[in-house]
């Protein structure tokens, strides 16, 4: 463990609840950052993306919402 690590971690514990939920969220959302950049750099996984996407747009597939929205109806 780096001493950078080490001392992040002992700040971590002296946030509060709240605080540390917070934090949380931030690096939730900077790993999903980082994990869809890797994604998209990707090319095979770019490449399925787009396929997936088409597949949605010809109508193949529908969104688990829209399809609740339906049942709905």
């Amino acid at each position: 463990m780096t001493q950078a690590l080490h001392s992040a971690i002992e700040s971590i514990n002296a946030l509060s609840l709240k605080e540390k939920h917070q934090l949380l969220l931030i690096l939730d959302e900077a790993i999903a950052q980082v994990e869809e950049n890797d994604w998209i750099e990707n090319d095979k996984t770019a490449s399925e993306m787009q396929k997936v996407r088409e597949e949605y747009k010809s109508g193949e597939y529908i969104a688990f919402s829209e399809y609740i929205a339906q049942k709905q109806l």
